[in-house]
């Protein structure tokens, strides 16, 4: 038999074959439809606004009201720079999600960038679905993106050419031997939570490391805690750990990546761990080269400098990881 043989349609005749192309054509609808819903594409940052009129602190008071109007919480304020501050804030649906894992605690801050780029300042703020998705968290934000385009607005999405799909950002890592969200730099443990807070907040009132706290956010429902930190060469952080060092190196293009900041100490029981820098840095900036001016290769040291300060202000030893040339 040939492989191109049909057997004759047992439909009765021309309202048969009608009916058989209709439900062909229904198929044909429902999967284009389902291959459409999944094929979202998500980047890591939305555009709010621009202002030429103001400065950044002016910008940023419009921005915290906004939010609170909204009904979202500061968590606290970051100035990385003269020209840059970093607003950060949460909100009920994003603790629902951060509850929803283990490891769910790092969706709990957004943050808000406003930056001063040639005399504008921009307002971006981080896209709370693309990192839903790269965090592994099942509870939809979708309400949450909603709420923050009313409140703060979403000229456009930026940070990434193409965009990437909810596939992509689940398994996402920059490239092959590069760590994945589920390969953070573990810090130490200690007996309970209340311990490794206890030694963490002394730390941080040392500065050690050249590293101190912005907010601090605890899981509901859950034995968990995420501290955001801001790591300076000015409080005594070695150069090449310091958040100032890295947005310099690679935060150049039209659209500022300002919100990559704060860092955040995850303490979920008497564990302490923090995204490694070689996934944090690349969802961040997934578009940047590996090789070339402001690329990731000339960060190389900084993974490693990364590490070594926040083993500092937890009190754990230094593993001293770096990339690798």
């Amino acid at each position: 038999m040939s492989l191109f043989h049909r057997k004759p349609l047992q439909t009765g005749g021309s309202t048969g074959i009608v009916r058989s192309l209709t439900a062909g054509l229904a198929a044909v609808t429902l999967m284009a439809a389902a291959a459409s819903a999944t094929a979202d594409e998500y980047r890591p940052f939305v555009l709010a606004w621009t202002d030429g009129g103001a400065g950044v602190s002016e910008v940023a008071d419009e921005a915290r009201e906004r939010l609170q109007g909204a009904d979202f919480e500061i968590l606290g304020e970051y100035d990385v720079t003269d020209s840059a501050r970093v607003l950060v804030a949460t909100s009920d649906d994003l603790l629902e999600a951060a509850a929803s894992h283990d490891r769910a605690a790092y969706i709990a801050p957004m943050r808000v960038g406003i930056t001063e780029v040639d005399g504008e300042v921009q307002v971006s703020y981080t896209h709370p679905v693309y990192f839903q998705h790269a965090y592994r968290v099942e509870v939809p934000l979708g309400g949450v993106a909603a709420s923050l385009e009313e409140a703060l607005g979403a000229e456009e999405t930026f940070g990434h050419e193409d965009g990437m799909s909810q596939r992509d950002l689940n398994r996402y890592r920059y490239a092959f031997g590069m760590e994945r969200f589920d390969a953070p730099y573990e810090l130490g443990s200690r007996g309970s939570r209340a311990e490794a807070l206890e030694t963490l907040s002394a730390g941080l009132e040392e500065r050690a490391g050249g590293v101190s706290e912005v907010y601090r956010v605890d899981i509901p429902g859950r034995d968990a805690t995420l501290v955001g930190v801001a790591i300076r060469a000015a409080d005594g952080a070695e150069e090449d750990a310091s958040d100032r060092n890295a947005l310099e190196t690679v935060d150049v293009n039209a659209r500022r990546h300002t919100a990559y900041v704060p860092y955040e100490v995850l303490v979920n029981g008497g564990d302490v761990e923090a995204l490694h820098m070689r996934f944090r840095m690349a969802l961040h900036f997934p578009d940047l080269s590996m090789l070339g001016s402001n690329s990731f290769i000339q960060l190389r040291n900084a993974p490693g400098a990364v590490e070594e300060a926040l083993e500092e202000v937890t009190g754990f030893a230094s593993s001293g990881f770096q990339w690798s040339d």
